[in-house]
């Protein structure tokens, strides 16, 4: 179970990190591949379940630095109803 409590941690990390995106769509592109991710590989154990844990973490360290660009830089855009937290 050890690998399970890695992976949900690693699900609620990737929906925290999404969410310091203001744009809505960026918003949710990160949670829908996030979602989709995790049930694609879902039946994963040992060696694969490893190697998606691995691959998730480093999906995480992007997500994390694009926050951080966006949030620097932004979108250019005004925000809309959509943008609301």
């Amino acid at each position: 179970m050890p690998g399970t409590t890695r992976a949900i941690a690693l699900y609620r990390a990737l929906a925290r990190a999404g969410r310091g995106f203001n744009d809505y769509n960026v918003r949710e592109y990160v949670r829908r591949r996030a979602r989709e991710g995790f049930e694609d590989h879902r039946a994963a154990r040992g060696a694969d379940a490893a190697r998606a844990i691995e691959r998730g973490m480093e999906a995480l360290a992007v997500v994390r630095r694009q926050a951080g660009v966006f949030a620097l830089y932004g979108n250019g855009r005004r925000p809309s109803a959509m943008d609301v937290r």
